[in-house]
């Protein structure tokens, strides 16, 4: 079911309120309110393990509502970085092994792929300009000694 999940393992510091939320934003189908409550989340000191945690509990068709707002997420670089942290979190949590066997998943995980790919090209592209900057950079300063 999509109810709150009050037995969800908090770590000390963790505003269960922030796990309230975020249920409720996948039961109420809310994508963007779930993104806003899954960035406060990774904001925390250890964000990303409570973000785990909060995902490792989470019902199938929880996972699934996930897995569509990942896909939505994705298509805007302005909110990659937080997509791309929340699919690690669901990724590295124990039911990941089962995903692949889901039909209903796999369209949600064929839709993150082209964007993913293009987010990954775009980052790998800044990050030779800016090696190529900081060599010039570090050329300059020679010349000038």
């Amino acid at each position: 079911s999509s109810g709150i999940n009050a037995e969800w393992p908090l770590r000390p510091g963790f505003d269960g309120k922030l796990a309230a939320a975020f249920s409720l934003s996948l039961a109420l189908n809310m994508p963007y309110k779930c993104l806003g409550v899954a960035q406060k989340i990774l904001e925390l000191d250890d964000g990303t393990t409570q973000l785990r945690n909060l995902i490792e509990n989470l019902q199938m068709d929880q996972i699934e509502s996930l897995l569509e707002y990942l896909a939505t997420w994705n298509t805007n670089s302005k909110h990659t970085i937080i997509a791309q942290n929340v699919l690690f979190a669901l990724l590295s949590g124990g039911q990941s092994r089962s995903f692949a066997s889901n039909p209903k998943l796999r369209v949600h995980w064929e839709a993150l792929i082209p964007y993913t790919e293009r987010h990954f090209e775009r980052l790998t592209k800044l990050q030779q300009q800016s090696t190529f900057l900081q060599y010039t950079w570090d050329r300059m300063k020679l010349s000038e000694v």
